[in-house]
């Protein structure tokens, strides 16, 4: 399968697993599952959440550990925060902002999950042991996965 193949597979997947749930960390958890396992080249993927303070907690998440806090001030998850905007990195060793919480990662791709006011909610960031992965067919089905999270908030 291509890549808008396993997209549409995947996405089919989480919406019939969520259809109907109002628990906000299940659809995380069950989105993070299912994102992990579409592509063999994902090492991590998962959402920091807005605890306060211009702070970043870790979870619910699936890959290897991550960083358990991110300030606001740090890393391509904390651009995204500060910005609001979609972070898409595919050399993230050129990155002297870039957290390396695993030394496999090379590319990156954080979007900002806004809650009813505009403000950050949490990132979903996703992370590849492949330089050169991510693109527009990414930015625009995980923008629907995105929207699908920001409905419930």
């Amino acid at each position: 399968m291509n890549k808008t193949e396993v997209y549409d597979e995947t996405l089919r997947r989480i919406e019939a697993l969520i259809d109907g749930e109002q628990d906000v960390i299940s659809v995380l958890s069950t989105i993070s599952c299912e994102l992990f396992h579409a592509f063999d080249h994902w090492n991590w993927v998962g959402f920091y959440r807005n605890v306060g303070a211009d702070t970043l907690k870790v979870g619910p998440y699936q890959g290897s550990h991550g960083c358990l806090t991110i300030d606001f001030s740090r890393g391509v998850c904390g651009q995204c925060a500060r910005e609001k905007a979609i972070q898409l990195h595919n050399n993230v060793t050129e990155l002297p902002y870039h957290i390396a919480c695993s030394s496999d990662t090379m590319a990156e791709i954080v979007l900002p999950v806004l809650n009813s006011e505009g403000g950050v909610f949490a990132v979903l960031d996703i992370d590849s042991v492949q330089a050169d992965v991510f693109d527009d067919v990414d930015r625009d089905y995980l923008t629907r996965v995105v929207r699908r999270i920001e409905a419930l908030l």
